[in-house]
């Protein structure tokens, strides 16, 4: 099992050190309730305030979307649209949900691997 880091490892460090993990922790940003059965927007951006490199040497590989073990959604970034500048990478997903949720986002950096978000509690209501 690959080590997953998450912003929380490196909150006490020095502002250098969190700004690197603000550059690679995954936010999910959706509202707190969600009608049943009606379609929910949740985005999940990579940062609150850094951006990320977008180069063939370090990049994003895939943004995944999680409600406890189950995986909801995916998105895989494609190798042509690398940049030379760093960029904000914000992915949306939509959702019907039946059930009360606790989402949580993984990202993959192909460089400095595996990053999780905090959870994000959605309550259903009809």
């Amino acid at each position: 099992m690959p080590r997953i880091f998450t912003y929380s490892d490196f909150a006490d460090k020095n502002a250098l050190v969190k700004t690197y993990a603000d550059k690679h922790t995954p936010v999910v940003l959706c509202n707190d309730t969600a009608v049943r059965n009606e379609l929910f927007s949740v985005k999940v951006r990579i940062g609150t305030d850094a951006k990320h490199p977008n180069i063939s040497v370090h990049h994003f590989e895939y943004i995944q979307l999680w409600n406890l073990e189950t995986l909801v959604g995916e998105v895989r970034l494609e190798q042509n649209n690398y940049t030379k500048e760093p960029i904000q990478i914000e992915v949306d997903f939509y959702l019907k949900p039946t059930l009360s949720m606790r989402l949580m986002a993984l990202a993959y950096c192909n460089k400095h691997g595996l990053w999780r978000s905090e959870e994000r509690f959605v309550k259903i209501k009809d």
